[in-house]
């Protein structure tokens, strides 16, 4: 007990005091850096001590209640997860210097323009879809009586709707559109489809049209769309809403 007791007052008066200083600082000629360093485990092992590595030099020993805020990492202790790396207690690491500063707002107003293009039908136990462009664009499915829509992006939108209506094994999300409206039309409900073709975005003072073969905008629209219809109280079928 003495031995530790001593290591516990050397650390509580010279914060950081490493395994070294602290054998040399000890009476006891037949005392051993290994006995030191297995002591000093010991006690942050039991809370008493934190083990710091600065960046450079040897380990240094702190009370736990140090006011302290030394360089380096604590070594973790047992049953706890090391600090990510070059965190110091935990927290994210900064260049040295570093301030946090703040920036500008992003603000990126969409306009997009909806076109109906008639009903979508059931007949001869087969989906019939109102004839498309093979163009870029979005489509927005709904579905009046149950106020539920499906929204979508698709580089064709002529193929897509192809899709739709004879879709592969492979094509989850085809299948379930496929099987979904059926079953709606067989209810006798009425489908209606609409499409997006035409789009706009403003960035600060630039107004201009938007790209809709762009993979980036089409998305971007898409989820502004489904957002909105969730605000007007509509149901929106996609999965990630």
């Amino acid at each position: 007990m003495a031995l530790r007791d001593d290591i516990l007052a050397l650390i509580k008066d010279q914060p950081g005091i490493t395994d070294a200083e602290i054998k040399r600082r000890i009476p006891g000629t037949g005392l051993r850096h290994q006995q030191v360093n297995a002591r000093c485990r010991l006690l942050a092992e039991e809370g008493l001590i934190r083990r710091i590595k600065p960046s450079r030099g040897a380990i240094g020993n702190y009370p736990e209640a140090s006011l302290e805020k030394p360089e380096g990492s604590p070594r973790p202790r047992v049953g706890e997860k090391p600090p990510p790396g070059g965190a110091v207690g935990g927290c994210p690491a900064e260049p040295p210097g570093a301030t946090i500063q703040a920036v500008a707002p992003t603000c990126i107003n969409i306009e997009f323009f909806w076109q109906s293009v008639g009903e979508i039908q059931f007949l001869d136990e087969s989906l019939h879809f109102p004839h498309l462009p093979a163009r870029a664009g979005l489509y927005r499915i709904r579905l009046p009586v149950s106020r539920s829509v499906y929204v979508g992006e698709t580089v064709n939108l002529r193929r897509r709707m192809q899709n739709y209506r004879r879709p592969g094994a492979t094509q989850t999300t085809s299948v379930w559109v496929n099987d979904h409206l059926r079953n709606r039309l067989r209810d006798g409900e009425l489908v209606l489809l609409e499409t997006c073709t035409d789009a706009m975005t403003t960035t600060g003072t630039i107004r201009q049209g938007a790209d809709l073969k762009s993979k980036i905008v089409r998305v971007m629209i898409e989820h502004a769309a489904i957002l909105y219809e969730k605000q007007a109280n509509w149901v929106p079928l996609n999965k990630a809403n």
